[in-house]
C-alpha cells in the first residue's frame, strides 16, 4: 500500500506541470483583416489572422488561419495599459492606397511596429483599426 501511495504521489507531481500548463493556456487572438496590408516591406493578402505573442511583449507572431502566411512583428510600448473589454484591436495607416500595420491594442498595452515607430499615430481617413477577439 506505501509502494501504490509512493507511485500515486510521484505521478501527480510529475502531472502537475503539464496541467498547470494547460489551465493557464492563454485564449487565440485572431482578426478579420478585409484588405491586404504591409509591414515594413512585406505585403500580406486580406484574410483571417492568428496573433501569436511569443516570450516576448515586444514581439509577436502573425499567422494567417490557412497557414500560409506568416510574418515577425517587432514592436516598441507606447504604454503599459491593457485593452479592456472588446477594446483590443490592430491599427492601420493608409499611404498611397496601401494599409500598413502601425500598431495594436491589447494585453500588454499600446504597442507601434518599430518600422512605423517615427511616423506619427494616424487618424482620420488615414486609419483602420481592425477588431481582435480572443478564442
Amino acid at each position: 500500500m506505501k509502494k501504490f501511495c509512493t507511485a500515486l504521489a510521484a505521478s501527480f507531481v510529475l502531472l502537475l506541470p503539464i496541467i498547470q500548463g494547460a489551465a493557464q493556456e492563454q485564449k487565440a487572438a485572431e482578426a478579420s483583416i478585409p484588405f491586404e496590408f504591409w509591414i515594413g516591406g512585406s505585403r500580406l493578402p486580406a484574410g483571417v489572422y492568428r496573433i501569436e505573442h511569443l516570450e516576448s511583449t515586444s514581439y509577436f507572431f502573425l499567422r494567417s488561419a490557412d497557414r500560409k502566411t506568416a510574418q515577425a512583428v517587432f514592436t516598441l510600448p507606447v504604454d503599459d495599459t491593457p485593452a479592456t473589454g472588446g477594446d483590443s484591436k490592430l491599427v492601420f495607416r493608409i499611404a498611397n492606397r496601401r494599409h500598413y500595420l502601425y500598431g495594436g491594442w491589447g494585453p500588454f498595452g499600446r504597442r507601434v511596429v518599430t518600422a512605423e515607430s517615427t511616423r506619427p499615430v494616424p487618424s482620420g481617413y488615414n486609419r483602420a483599426d481592425v477588431l481582435v477577439t480572443y478564442r
